[in-house]
């Protein structure tokens, strides 16, 4: 794919190697694909300044100890988050092979990206994967005003029969943080229920974002909670307060912690048997009435599954402000732009 490719390239203009710069590319593209443009290319010039700056090491060396059978540490050594992820997650779906379930956290790492990256990657190797990170803080807890934990996303993939796994990919915050970003690059306003002000009010202009609002009250302030402990206390990296932002500081390494995991059904009872019982669970529930205005009822993970294939056929439409961006990196580097992009 030509934005992948493009992505790809400038990554090594960059200084990455070969191998890491298309790990990063694939997983920003992929969440291009799926709809999730929050955290596709729009990322790529302040992982770009942060390489350049020094605070994404470009040629980290990512060690893996596994400290039990089913218990992986990974040492990111200041590298993209993708890097360091990516080799956990299949490591954890090793062990996972040898023991039925197996975790890894990860250490010394920055931005990763979306957890569906990682999670379908285990899926796709019949495994139920899992994934979480920690971020810097910006979502107040429950009852505050004063941004303390970040969005912590957590997701999971379940393998099925159909031609999607079934994936959800949350941030435990109304919005990921990326959508204010997407939002203020494109000149557009955000819905009140996002965010509020610095006084508690909401917030509808993206400048005048204080703290994000965590997903259903006192539910995703628990949920932001426990991907912090998973995330950022068993890998020692410590809570959202004590890591950086991506934008703040291109010098500095954010310092975030992951934690993955990968549970194989096989272990359970019958792989065929596990998937036919998912696709049957799969039928029941797209067999409920829909409510007026709906087509169908929606497995999580089926219309970003229906955007990819779309997108595949068609391309991936980019805002203006995100061509433009692009755009800069190319004559920076002085190389292609893919002028083959659709704009919406």
């Amino acid at each position: 794919m030509a934005l992948e490719e493009f992505s790809s390239e400038v990554f090594r203009n960059a200084g990455l190697s070969k191998e890491h710069a298309s790990i990063v590319s694939q997983a920003l593209v992929s969440a291009n694909l799926r709809g999730v443009d929050s955290h596709g290319v729009v990322r790529l010039e302040p992982y770009v300044k942060s390489i350049e700056e020094g605070g994404f090491n470009s040629t980290p060396d990512v060690s893996l100890t596994r400290a039990a059978p089913s218990t992986l540490l990974v040492d990111a050594d200041d590298g993209l988050g993708q890097v360091a992820t990516v080799e956990a997650i299949d490591a954890a779906v090793d062990a996972a092979k040898d023991t039925g379930a197996a975790f890894a956290s990860v250490r010394n790492s920055n931005h990763f990206g979306t957890a569906a990256y990682y999670t379908q990657r285990a899926a796709e190797r019949n495994c139920i994967g899992i994934a979480m990170t920690n971020v810097g803080p910006n979502v107040a807890p429950f009852g505050g005003i004063d941004p303390f934990f970040g969005t912590n996303p957590l997701g999971y993939s379940i393998p099925t029969n159909q031609s999607y796994s079934i994936t959800l990919d949350m941030a435990t915050s109304v919005v990921a943080k990326g959508k204010i970003h997407v939002a203020e690059e494109e000149g557009e306003s955000i819905p009140d229920h996002w965010a509020m002000d610095q006084d508690g009010n909401p917030a509808t202009a993206p400048e005048d974002v204080h703290a994000l609002r965590p997903v259903g009250g006192p539910k995703g302030y628990g949920l932001g909670l426990l991907v912090d402990v998973c995330s950022g206390v068993l890998s020692g990296m410590g809570i959202s307060p004590d890591v950086d932002s991506l934008y703040d500081d291109y010098s500095k390494p954010q310092q975030v912690g992951h934690w993955v995991g990968a549970i194989d059904p096989s272990y359970y009872r019958d792989l065929g048997e596990f998937k036919e019982e998912i696709d049957d669970m799969i039928n029941r529930v797209k067999a409920i009435s829909p409510k007026e205005g709906v087509d169908q009822v929606k497995l999580p993970g089926e219309i970003e599954a229906e955007t990819r294939n779309r997108r595949k056929e068609n391309g991936i439409p980019l805002g203006p402000g995100v061509i433009a961006t692009l755009a800069d990196l190319a004559n920076r580097y002085e190389i292609s732009f893919p002028v083959e992009i659709p704009q919406k």
